[in-house]
This record gives structure tokens, sequence and C-alpha cells, in this order.
């Protein structure tokens, strides 16, 4: 975007201020056009400006209200504007300094000042608040971009040499990454989100703990004292000199407020260097709950739950039952981002575990497994619905003996643990006193951000060989990586997967397909040797270029193309557009040619690649429909540059959008994803052809759609009501009812019949 260009500036550009180009106050337009329509009442379409606090142009933007396309911000041409970001959250760092001034001239401090420092041509680097009397300014600071440790202390060396008496308040952005220097001298951090809610974007601030956990509140919770900026889940340590995080509340206190333990420089460094007590590594202490203190993390994802799993706990604890949280529902608590479908281990069997949910959940279901039996159940809560799995023990023994009922629940819980996949789900979670089990070290895999089996990694792959797939699965969806032993035993055995029903691998596949990042799960998939198995066109790309015979990395440039599709999705993940994108150049590896000049082609690359592609999914048991979409779409990704060759009729255009049909909105997203170029000038030129072809399209199938239009009277009609034969005078009476039913709508035989007398003696005038 570095060159200018003379045409209208199409790209969606979600964000301005008001003001002109030094503007602050940002303007966020979200993709509606009813919302884009109010604005437009609200400040006039012309009111808006590319600010340079965006890293815009500063010129003014114009109002795009379209019809059936995203309405957006637009330059006015001619265009030369370098701004990078230009999405909904390109103007967080102006929503983030005008809340933080708003804020701080509540709490009654005055000289708010809001600064934003920026490089050339990009977003804020950081905002910096003054405020204050005279002789007690202090400073308010937010990082905003991504730092390397030497920048960090760098900044923070510059910031405490300025002049300010009191302590400076040090906050981090959205973007930024947290320093984990910060946490450990301070044991905590502060940090900022921005989410679009109502048409604007709503800004939360969080507490960070040192185990990662984040505790996210409203500006208008916190205080500002002399020590610096108070979120509810900070209090002043008892000498009043520092703050810091709150210490575990008993039990007393309610599970939706946060409990937290004081997590200080010297108490950090203790705990760092004893080993856990044994109670952790257990089910539950073996006191009561404020003689062993629970982990801070255990508090914090107990803190975490949603509140029907206390309603669920208080009906076992009734029962003199435990009830402990278990599985993936367990890491999900501890990262704070509790899911709808919980797992529990309970010490009832299945008949006394009915009694208790009888009257309580929906759709109760009984399910038999190895052991212990499975107990699920769907339960609405505050208009969101939650599905339970309880496992409970199997039948009790009658020559159980006294006493042995709690051994046999924590035997219950390790055995669950023991199967679960990898050890970041192999945790368990106490309700009633919090404590964390955790057998197999996953809490330290979970923060290592690494995949590791319960079991040896062979063994539980040849026990279970569908784990193979479930592992790239994981990395796909969690961004994990494979310990290396894990990553070895699927190198070994990636033969064998083979053996698992294709329907499986199709289940999987697809979830990887699915997941937030497709790209990392299948560079696995490739690099374990499991892809020359299950998807051996993927692999088949990486065929080698030496010398002369230089060419696109097809297998990079695939996954590029992939990662590019799924940012232009607009309604959720899009199976069909991440299949055609993933196998839009199988046809590669068999059409390749290199000519006698050194140069290589692919010639129907995107014919062979479409049979191809039918043969794949086919033996992946895919649905027919899906099958044959992604086949059309694999076969017409190549036909828009016969656009680029040669200039289209109106006809071949029309041909274009009617051999895609319902597939057109794909295709687009298709090529445009197909763009990996490196060439900026290149890049714009093929975008500005495309969006050419796009309105030709739009407009053609308007023109269409009227000329489909047929009049009131047809021909015979005509000339038997004017008393005329065959001829141009027809033609001209039909032309003139067809533009007439188009600008009033249809009309009977009698209001038709007048209509057209009245124009044939127009005409004899």
């Amino acid at each position: 975007m570095a060159s200018a260009v003379t045409e209208e500036d199409n790209r969606k550009v979600q964000t301005a201020v008001l003001g002109g180009s030094q503007g602050h106050q940002p303007v966020f337009l979200p993709f509606e056009k009813e919302d884009a329509q109010r604005l437009r009442q609200l400040r006039g379409a012309d009111a808006f400006s590319c600010g340079v606090l965006l890293g815009g142009c500063g010129q003014v933007l114009t109002l795009r209200a379209c019809g059936d396309r995203k309405s957006h911000f637009a330059h006015r041409p001619p265009v030369r504007c370098r701004r990078t970001a230009v999405g909904e959250s390109s103007a967080d760092h102006l929503y983030i300094g005008e809340a933080l001034g708003h804020w701080l001239r509540g709490q009654g401090q005055p000289n708010v000042a809001v600064a934003y420092v920026q490089q050339a041509h990009a977003r804020s680097d950081s905002i910096e608040i003054r405020f204050g009397r005279k002789g007690r300014r202090r400073l308010l600071h937010v990082q905003m971009a991504r730092r390397s440790f030497s920048q960090w202390k760098d900044d923070r060396r510059r910031l405490e040499a300025a002049p300010a008496k009191s302590p400076m308040i040090r906050t981090y952005g959205p973007e930024s990454e947290l320093s984990p220097y910060e946490v450990q001298a301070a044991g905590y951090a502060l940090r900022f989100r921005c989410e679009t809610r109502d048409g604007t974007r709503e800004v939360s601030i969080g507490t960070q703990s040192p185990d990662h956990t984040v505790q996210w509140t409203t500006l208008a919770r916190c205080r500002l004292n002399d020590l610096g900026l108070v979120t509810p889940s900070l209090e002043v340590a008892p000498d009043g000199a520092i703050l810091r995080l709150k210490r575990a509340m008993g039990d007393g206190t309610s599970a939706s407020q946060p409990r937290r333990q004081a997590t200080g420089r010297d108490e950090t460094r203790v705990r760092d260097q004893q080993p856990p007590p044994a109670a952790s590594r257990s089910l539950e202490a073996a006191g009561p709950a404020h003689d062993q203190p629970a982990d801070p993390r255990a508090q914090a994802a107990r803190a975490a739950l949603p509140p029907v799993v206390d309603d669920l706990l208080h009906r076992f604890t009734t029962a003199g039952l435990s009830l402990t949280l278990a599985g993936a529902s367990v890491r999900q608590a501890l990262e704070g981002s509790v899911g709808h479908e919980l797992d529990f281990v309970t010490d009832s069997d299945v008949r006394r575990t009915r009694q208790i949910l009888h009257g309580w959940g929906d759709d109760l279901r009984f399910q038999r497994d190895d052991a212990p039996d499975v107990v699920s159940l769907r339960k609405q809560w505050d208009g969101d619905i939650y599905t339970l799995r309880l496992n409970a023990r199997p039948a009790p023994s009658r020559h159980r003996p006294p006493g042995s009922r709690r051994a046999e629940h924590e035997k219950a819980v390790e055995a669950y643990l023991r199967r679960r996949d990898f050890t970041i789900d192999a945790m368990a979670l106490g309700l009633s006193h919090v404590t964390l089990t955790d057998p197999f070290d996953g809490l330290q895999d979970l923060e290592r951000r690494v995949l590791r089996t319960p079991r040896a990694a062979t063994a539980a792959i040849v026990n279970d060989l569908p784990l193979m797939l479930r592992v790239v699965r994981c990395a796909a969806r969690l961004g994990f990586e494979p310990v290396p032993e894990l990553r070895d035993a699927m190198s070994a055995t990636a033969r064998r997967v083979t053996e698992v029903p294709a329907e499986q691998v199709r289940e999987e596949l697809t979830a990887l397909l699915l997941a937030t990042r497709p790209g990392t799960g299948l560079r696995l998939l490739v690099d374990t040797g499991l892809a020359e198995h299950v998807l051996p066109e993927l692999p088949a790309l990486r065929f080698e270029s030496a010398g002369h015979h230089r060419h696109k990395d097809i297998y990079e440039h695939t996954l590029t193309v992939l990662d590019q599709a799924i940012a232009l999705e607009t309604e959720g993940p899009d199976l069909t557009l991440r299949w055609a994108a993933l196998l839009h150049d199988i046809g590669t590896p068999r059409t390749r040619r290199i000519g006698r000049n050194g140069q290589v082609t692919f010639h129907h690359h995107e014919v062979v690649g479409a049979k191809m592609a039918r043969k794949r999914l086919r033996a992946l048991a895919c649905p027919e429909q899906l099958i044959a979409d992604v086949v059309r779409l694999v076969e017409l990704h190549l036909r828009f540059h016969g656009y680029l060759d040669e200039k289209w009729t109106d006809p071949a255009v029309r041909r274009y959008a009617r051999d895609a049909g319902p597939l057109l909105d794909r295709l687009h997203k298709l090529i445009r994803a197909d763009c990996t170029t490196r060439d900026r000038r290149k890049a714009h030129a093929l975008a500005r052809a495309y969006d050419s072809l796009e309105e030709r399209i739009e407009r053609l199938a308007v023109e269409d759609a009227r000329e489909a239009a047929r009049p009131d009277l047809n021909g015979h009609q005509i000339m038997e009501i004017l008393g005329i034969r065959r001829g141009a005078e027809v033609g001209r009476a039909y032309e003139y009812l067809r533009n007439l039913r188009i600008e009033k709508g249809p009309m009977n035989f009698e209001t038709a019949r007048e209509a057209l007398l009245e124009w044939r003696a127009l005409r004899d005038r």
C-alpha cells in the first residue's frame, strides 16, 4: 500500500477518529449496514479522519454504508495511506487512553494529560498519562507494543528517571508481552483488554498473578491511592508500603469471588525452593482447610468455576458424598476459561447418583465404560446450558471394609486421570477443600505448553492408535508442542495409523482444520510421517527445486493460503473453504514440467487436482456435498487469471459467476487467499483486478435481474391491441411495458392496456 493509486479505497477500514487528522476520539464501525446508517445520521458521512494516532495519513474518510457488502470507512482517491492496522482493534490504544483519562478525572485527579508515543506509520507504542497537581505529578504508563527484555529495561529506566515523587504505575495493553520480571518483582501485573459491545470497544482491566491467571474487572470497580491503581484483586500490605494480591479467603467466602494467597517476592522464592506439600498431590488435605492452605492457582481455578458447580456440589455434600472436578475441565479452570462441558469424579454409585440428580438435571443418561459408570446430563443455569459428566464408582460390594470409601475414591480419581490422553488433562480439583491433585506433573507441562502422555508414549500409542491424530488436533487447537518422546513415538508408529477407521480419521482431520491453528497441526502431521498415510498429497508438495529450476515452495504456499483463507472468514470456521485451500494445488507434483529455458510450469494442475481431491475426500468418507463443493472450488480457482490475461466480455463474467453458483463467495475468498506474492505492487494489482471483477459480477447481477422482468402483455397481445404487425414497433412497445413494470410493479390486463394505448397516443402526436 506504499504506492499511490487512483481507484477508490476498498480496504475495510473499521476505525477512524473525530476532530480532524490530530483527533484522539476514536470511532468504531461494526460491519452492519444499520449501525453505519445510524452513525451517518449522527455524524454525517465525512466527519471522520484516518487519524495520525492510528498510524494513518490524516485524510478524510468517507463512511460507506454498502448494501450487500460490509460497511466500512474508505479513503478518497488518490490513496497514499500507509496505515497497516485497519481492523476493529486498531484504535484500542485510543479507547484505553480515553477510558483511563475519564477514570482518573472521576478519581478527582487534576491536570490529566494523555500522550500517545508511536512509531512512524504505526499505532501507539505506548500510552503515557500524567496527572496530579504541580510538584506531585504522577505517571500511568501503558505498554502497547511487544518489546524485548532489554528494550523493556531501557524504557523502564527512562521513565523512572523522569521527575516524579510518587511511584510510576506500569500496565500492559492487549497485544504487549508481559515482562516476567514485572510479575516477579511486584507479585502481580496489570493489563488491559478491549471487547466489542454495543457499537464500541469496552475496556477492562485485569490483575495477572505469577501463575498466569487473570482476574478481569471494570475500571469503575478500581480506585487510586498513593501506592498505585488498586483493583478488587489487590490489597495494601500490613506494613502499608506495597500493593499485593489478596490472601486466600476462608471456606465461608463465596466461590464466585476471587480467592488469592499473598504472593510477595519472599513467598515466591520460598515456594519455588521448597518441594510441594504432600497434600497438594493428594485429593484433599488431611486436616481442616485452614491448617493446610491451598495453592493460589487452585484457589483461582476454584473461583473461576460457574455457580452451577456450587449447586451440584451442595447436593453431593449434603448426602455425605465427595465430588471432584477432573480432566480437561481442570486445565480450563487453571487457564481461566472454563467451558460449558465439565467432568467430575464422585464416590457415589450410579444408583445413588441418579437419586441425587433426580429432578435437577435434564436429559439424564447412563453409559457403561470400562470403569466406572458414567452419568451425563444437561443443566440450564443463568441462560447457559452446561453438559455435566459424572464418573461414578461401581456398585458397592457387600464385603467392603468400613472406612474405605475415601481410599476408593482417591484410587478412582487416579485411575481416571491415568486414562487421560495428556498430563495437562490429568489433574483433579477438590471442591469442598480446595486442593489440586497432579500425579503426572500436568501443571508443569501446562506452564511449559507441551503435550505429554501420563504413560510411556510408545505404550500409550500402541494401545490407542487414534491418539496420534488427537496429538495433532490438540497441537492445532491449543498451540502446545508434543515432547520429543511423544513425537518420536508418533514417527515410529506412523504407519499403523492406517489401522484407524476412515471415519475416525476424517473426524480428527475435520477437527484439525476447524481448530484455531490448523497450520501448526498440519506441519506436525507432515513432520511425524502421519500425513504420508492419511493425507499423502500434502507432503508431496515438498518436492525439491535445485539450481536453475526454481519455483515457489508449494508446501509453504499452501499453508499460507490456508491461513489467509481463515483470515477472510466472516461467519465462523468454514470447513469447505479450508479443505479447498488445503487441496487447491495438490495437482502440481503430477503436472510439473521444466522447459528448455528452465521455466517450471504446472499446466492444468487445477483439473488434475480436482480429481485427486475427489479421490482423497472419498477415501476419508466425507459427505458427498462437501466433496462436490471442494472439487468445484479447486477446478475454478485458476480461472480468474484469464481475466488478467485478456479483457473478459460480459458473457464471460456471467459464465464465471454461473459456474461458481452458490460457491461464488467462497471462490472469491479462495482466490484472494491464493495471492501470496511478496511483491507489494503485484499483490496490489491482483487485488485491484479482483475488486474490478467482483464489481462487474454485482453490476451484471442487478442488470440481469432487471432484464428478467417480463412486461404484463406479450407480443401477440400488443399487436392485437395496437392493430399492428410484427416489426420494430412491437419491440418498442414491449420495451416500454417492461420498463413500466420495473418502475411501478405488476399491473392487471386493463391497466396495462390503457398504459399501452396512452403510450401510442403520445407517439402519434
